[in-house]
């Protein structure tokens, strides 16, 4: 009997831990009048949200449930797709890229093994699992704006709001609303392998689609954080909302201070705070690490990063660390970012294509992995303050 309940015990566990893994992308999203800009509410519980529809930070982003059913075009696996592309035999269910044969043009890849990919890339990203999507099924998608503004004259947009006596006539104010337009720009890889590796390796096309999704969550997150956006998306560090937090007077060149940190935090916007997280370079792990705080005359020092578990915190935000922002000492080594506020276009259709036309004297087939995607913040520049000084949502500390 008490064996019966322990193990009801951890199968309830079990149930609860799932639970909440499916819940990580799935609290809805609100518009926040005062910032004019989209906030999560984790508070909120998951929704059925059909294809092509605007997806919110925690929301689920799988290519399934952002672009409607994916099928497997008659294939019954990966590897039956692969047998019957490299064989040089013909089989119905292969779809040439371009007319012709396949060995001139190639073949595409099950969409479902592109669904795959994206997710194997998804797992392992940043900003778009913590960030708003926008499944496009064109090139380009408008998603409506606010201007800023700033609180010494207006509130959201330009709006103005008057106290007046009875009977007296209102006064108007003039909102100002924007466009934000999402056009893809197109991620490709080319990857060229030997016929007996694929025929030969028990795992073949798995650690293809591996490399492949670890690739795109790679080259995404860099664009994200700090893209030029032209050709590609507008990142973080570029973007004309972005506050850039000065160095102390007198800092010695590559160190990072309490200070710059308290600095950084205070232009953080208020309502951004609480889902706002650090992303640091893993070169500013030993100066984070060995960063401590007096506490009093006499007293003994706190460090300024905390650890539990596993995880870093700042001012109580947590601590990401990687290699996709720039090195220590250089503007963009550490941000502060609440991706809440960034959006991101996601076309369908993710092309993961093989072929062996290009290298038919070699015996050597080629993949290309083909993602058409934008992306941007929500804000399209800092928020003043009615008493002064600005706050955004993405800060980061100049160079130093």
């Amino acid at each position: 009997m008490e064996i019966s309940k322990e193990l009801d015990k951890i199968e309830a566990e079990i149930a609860k831990q799932e639970a909440e893994k499916r819940q990580i992308f799935q609290p809805d999203g609100r518009w926040d009048n005062e910032t004019g800009s989209f906030i999560p509410d984790v508070s909120e519980s998951a929704k059925d949200t059909g294809p092509l529809s605007l997806r919110g930070p925690r929301e689920q982003k799988d290519f399934r449930s952002m672009f409607g059913d994916l099928t497997k075009d008659g294939w019954k696996s990966f590897s039956d797709f692969f047998a019957a592309a490299q064989s040089g035999k013909y089989h119905p269910n292969l779809r040439a890229i371009n007319e012709g044969t396949g060995s001139e043009g190639g073949f595409a890849v099950p969409t479902e093994y592109g669904n795959t990919i994206h997710t194997l890339a998804l797992e392992q990203e940043l900003v778009l699992p913590r960030c708003f999507v926008q499944p496009m099924a064109s090139n380009e998608m408008k998603v409506p704006g606010t201007v800023i503004g700033d609180h010494s004259s207006n509130l959201l947009g330009g709006f103005r709001a008057f106290w007046e006596g009875e009977a007296d006539s209102l006064t108007e104010s003039a909102p100002k609303f924007r466009q934000i337009d999402l056009v893809t720009k197109k991620l490709t890889g080319l990857l060229k392998y030997s016929s007996e590796w694929s025929e030969d390796s028990p795992n073949a096309e798995k650690n293809l689609s591996n490399l492949c999704g670890a690739g795109l969550a790679w080259y995404r997150d860099k664009a994200f954080l700090k893209g030029s956006g032209v050709g590609q998306p507008m990142g973080i560090l570029n973007a004309p909302c972005t506050i850039t937090a000065g160095q102390e007077t007198g800092q010695p060149s590559g160190t990072i201070l309490y200070e710059n940190l308290v600095q950084m935090f205070s232009k953080m916007h208020p309502a951004c705070m609480k889902n706002a997280v650090w992303v640091a370079h893993q070169s500013t792990i030993p100066q984070l690490l060995t960063l401590y705080q007096s506490v009093g005359v006499g007293g003994s020092t706190v460090p300024v990063m905390t650890e539990s578990d596993g995880s870093f915190k700042i001012l109580t935000r947590p601590v990401i660390f990687t290699e996709k922002t720039e090195a220590l000492g250089t503007k963009g080594d550490i941000m502060l970012c609440d991706f809440s506020q960034y959006i991101v276009g996601l076309r369908s259709g993710l092309r993961f294509e093989t072929s062996t036309g290009p290298g038919f004297s070699t015996d050597e087939i080629y993949a290309r992995l083909i993602s058409r995607v934008d992306g941007m913040p929500l804000w399209d520049e800092p928020l003043g303050l009615e008493s002064g000084g600005k706050v955004s949502p993405f800060v980061v500390l100049e160079s130093r």
